[in-house]
């Protein structure tokens, strides 16, 4: 089993949707956990919201500066509306939505969309994400 990155960042210790994160003793640590096991979601690995986590359900995320934005990064470089992660019958997918400096997964996506595969890491600015799938190694064995 892998090991998460680290939860504590410039902000202290976060766990999904920046929520402080109980101590790793606490027994509601692992309830927290326990409850978002099986969905995808995003790892902050580097930037000012270093460790946070982010669930991404089924909906469509929005990543950027703007306080609208759902994964909202303190990152000079990051436009106010920068990417979204949209979920498609065959698995989430990562777009840049225009932005300004572009969006980084392996090249510069600008205006494009790139399916997601569980740990691939994308860059906005200094702020380097971490998509996690625990149920993408099904997913991929079509």
């Amino acid at each position: 089993m892998a090991r998460s990155p680290s939860r504590t960042g410039a902000r202290g210790p976060t766990d999904f949707v920046g929520v402080p994160a109980p101590p790793s003793d606490s027994p509601d640590r692992s309830l927290l956990l326990e409850t978002a096991r099986g969905t995808a979601y995003l790892v902050a690995a580097s930037g000012s919201r270093r460790g946070a986590e982010w669930p991404l359900g089924s909906a469509s995320v929005t990543i950027g500066r703007g306080d609208d934005a759902d994964v909202c990064i303190d990152e000079p470089a990051a436009s106010r509306r920068h990417a979204l992660i949209e979920r498609r019958q065959d698995g989430y997918h990562l777009r840049d939505l225009g932005s300004t400096n572009g969006t980084h997964l392996g090249q510069l996506l600008h205006r494009t969309s790139v399916r997601l595969q569980a740990d691939d890491r994308f860059r906005i600015g200094e702020t380097e994400f971490i998509f996690r799938d625990p149920a993408g190694a099904s997913d991929d064995e079509t």
